[in-house]
């Protein structure tokens, strides 16, 4: 939705990351329908890594507003605003609250929208044909990673089942008894790493099952069927480019991601099985030779 659509607040709406709440936005305050205003809790210890990621720019853009429609802008305390289209503020990771604050609030201010162009001036030949050959591309090469994301998080659905089910197996009795210590022990290093990739196996799966449902993701889609595929030309063109880039993009990282956690705990698979093989064999051999103490020794009659 564009800023410009939405109706001014009656509450603070929550900004997401990955499922948590980090930020809230509150559009349009009172006297001021060109403003939107941020609040960021100061989080806790665990947060810190993504604080150092949290800019202006990165707020803005999860309401749909991009950095060159900024006029103006303010952090924590500050009395003046920032009018300076070269600083790059907007760029930078967000200070802490001020002291005895537990939130930083950030204004900003957008420019007055342009007076709308007349039906005449958005004719056929304000998009020239590559340009619409470009948006086609971008979103098509969207839905290729995105198909081969949904078929990655169903791999690694499975994957991770199995490694929860070989993390719960036991030892059956005869194992048990005549298993190697150096063999059981081998086993159990191998199944003390699925608690450390188990957690990743399921962080890419649930950024896979809502990567499409992401409300940046539908407005896209929206205007891939209004207006690029039957290419009725509209205004913001080169803005919706660099979002299908930034979309593209964001979907090659998760796709690298799904198959990087994938292979780890392919690896991961494969090896407990190798050690459980090999406890097995031993341990029935172990009971072989106990059932059969000649054989083992070699004696022939």
């Amino acid at each position: 939705m564009r800023f410009s659509e939405r109706a001014p607040s009656s509450a603070w709406a929550a900004l997401k990351y990955n499922g948590e709440a980090l930020a809230e936005a509150w559009f349009k305050p009172e006297g001021d329908p060109l403003a939107v205003v941020f609040r960021v809790p100061q989080g806790r210890p665990g947060d810190a890594e993504v604080r150092r990621r949290l800019t202006i720019q990165a707020l803005l853009r999860t309401v749909g507003v991009a950095a060159e429609e900024v006029e103006g802008w303010r952090v924590g305390d500050e009395s003046d605003w920032n009018t300076d289209p070269t600083d790059p503020g907007l760029r930078r990771p967000l200070p802490l609250p001020p002291p005895g604050e537990s939130d930083l609030a950030i204004h900003v201010r957008l420019k007055p929208p342009a007076p709308e162009a007349a039906p005449a001036e958005l004719g056929e030949s304000e998009v020239p044909p590559e340009k619409w050959q470009a948006l086609d591309a971008l979103w098509q090469a969207v839905l290729a990673l995105e198909a081969g994301i949904a078929a990655t998080r169903m791999s690694v659905d499975g994957l991770r089942a199995e490694l929860e089910s070989a993390c719960r197996r036991s030892l059956a009795p005869d194992e048990k008894v005549n298993a190697l210590q150096a063999d059981v022990a081998l086993w159990n290093k191998a199944k003390s790493r699925v608690h450390y990739t188990l957690p990743k196996l399921r962080e890419f799966i649930h950024r896979a099952t809502w990567a499409t449902a992401a409300a940046e993701r539908k407005r896209l889609e929206e205007v891939v069927k209004n207006h690029i595929e039957p290419r009725v030309p509209f205004p913001e063109v080169d803005r919706v480019r660099e979002e299908l880039e930034h979309l593209q993009k964001d979907r090659q990282v998760l796709s690298a991601q799904g198959n990087a956690v994938y292979q780890e705990g392919r690896g991961l698979a494969a090896e407990i099985q190798r050690t459980l093989g090999a406890l097995q064999r031993n341990a029935a051999d172990r009971a072989r030779a106990k059932r059969d103490p000649g054989r083992g020794k070699g004696k022939f009659f």
